[in-house]
């Protein structure tokens, strides 16, 4: 019985988004866990999984073949997932393209998000190190991007955190 109650709460952390300092309200941090989920779903489905992890890696492991996001069949569904949040406001902010009048959206600057990386951070130095570059650049650079992809191995994949920030990092990606 001990084990169990271990077990369940390891299980339960590990199916938690991490809110340093309070930033986001509970019905926000539903919404966040929601977006994971999706995307979580998504990868699995195209890469046939049954593996987060495993599927993260193959996604970014085609994508650095590729040099390119792969283009995936769920991109729609979390592209409309993520335009509906309530707290989308709270992560990006969303331009129009004055030549194709195609909608798009990046990381919004001085954001709710940012101040959630930079809280996040201190307990992860990967996370530092994307907050200090978001923060420097106000995007997200090439050098981040490149660096996800290669050391995806290195990041724990099993942290909802640490996917959370992955997807909004790939999210912001499509939609650029």
């Amino acid at each position: 019985m001990t084990i169990l109650f271990l077990t369940s709460c390891v299980n339960s952390k590990e199916s938690e988004i991490e809110n340093p300092n309070g930033i986001w309200t509970e019905p926000e941090l539903v919404e966040l866990n929601s977006l994971v989920s999706e995307f979580d779903q998504i990868l699995i489905s195209e890469y046939k999984s049954e593996s987060i992890t495993k599927a993260y890696v193959e996604f970014s492991n085609s994508a650095l073949n590729d040099m390119a996001i792969p283009d995936l069949i769920g991109y729609d569904k979390i592209n409309s997932v993520a335009k509906n949040l309530k707290i989308f406001d709270k992560i990006w902010k969303k331009h129009t393209d004055s030549i194709t009048n195609k909608n798009h959206f990046s990381l919004k600057y001085n954001s709710n998000y940012q101040k959630y990386l930079k809280g996040v951070g201190e307990n992860s130095e990967m996370i530092k190190d994307y907050a200090d570059k978001f923060e420097y650049t106000g995007d997200i650079a090439p050098s981040v991007v490149a660096f996800l992809l290669q050391n995806i191995e290195k990041i724990d994949l099993n942290n909802k955190t640490t996917r959370l920030i992955l997807t909004i990092h790939y999210i912001t990606l499509i939609n650029r």
